[in-house]
């Protein structure tokens, strides 16, 4: 699910057996583990797709393993590109200096190391829910030109422009892996929902919540604010699926259990 993955989103491969099995794999360069459902006669793969992925057929490898052995398998999965728009961002004057390609790269470093991480255990149990009651003031997958400089990114997360101090809401249960305060994302909040899925919560003013707390969907897990590389007061809300950022909001309207 989707039948042609997309650019910049969320892919679901299940495989059914009739006895248990595990199952590991690469697709698009990265390994995964599957994981697992139905007292492990149903493996669910879920990758994300690269912002930057080119349309095409790519192939998907898959070692599955059961009692009576090992086997592999190659697939051939279409993808198709999408359209991003652009922006123009002026970042606060003062906080220019977090511009800094290596600021920015050694910030990246760090939520690489706690989302790539597979978790056997899934927590989410249908669509997330949004993370704050406001309006959408920038796209996922935007690509942005800062401060009228050459220096260019691409919006890994869907912006939410509320008001400092509105509350924040976990849009799913999971766990808290990261609460910390960061250079280009200030007040930061980052939950595991298992199954390599994590949403990370930017620019709070602060959080209400510790690393290793568990969480509810709907529950108040900070504020919102402008701390960090910003413009202005808002949430940057971002899900990381297999190490990868892809759009957030294709989990509000799109189911990954059933």
């Amino acid at each position: 699910r989707p039948v042609n993955l997309v650019e910049g989103q969320t892919g679901r491969f299940r495989l059914t057996a009739s006895a248990p099995i595990t199952v590991t794999g690469r697709f698009l360069d990265r390994a995964f583990v599957a994981g697992s459902d139905a007292g492990g006669t149903s493996a669910v793969i879920l990758v994300g797709i690269p912002i930057d992925t080119q349309s095409g057929s790519y192939p998907l490898d898959l070692t599955i393993t059961s009692d009576a052995g090992q086997t592999t398998m190659q697939v051939a999965i279409p993808v198709v590109g999408k359209v991003y728009r652009s922006e123009v961002i002026n970042v606060l004057a003062d906080r220019s200096n977090l511009l800094d390609p290596a600021i920015d790269e050694a910030e990246l470093n760090i939520l690489r190391g706690v989302m790539s991480a597979f978790n056997p255990e899934r927590y989410f149990v249908d669509l997330m829910g949004l993370p704050a009651a406001a309006g959408i003031s920038s796209p996922f997958g935007s690509s942005r030109v800062y401060s009228g400089s050459d220096i260019q990114r691409i919006h890994t997360g869907t912006d939410f422009a509320g008001a400092p101090g509105s509350p924040i809401f976990a849009p799913a249960p999971g766990r808290v892996v990261l609460a910390d305060t960061l250079n280009i994302r200030g007040v930061a909040t980052v939950i595991d929902h298992g199954w390599g899925v994590y949403t990370g919560y930017w620019h709070q003013t602060e959080h209400y919540v510790s690393v290793g707390d568990n969480v509810t969907a709907g529950q108040v897990i900070g504020a919102i604010g402008s701390t960090g590389r910003v413009t202005g007061a808002h949430l940057h809300w971002e899900l990381w699926v297999n190490g990868v950022p892809v759009d957030p909001m294709q989990w509000v309207s799109v189911s990954f259990v059933d």
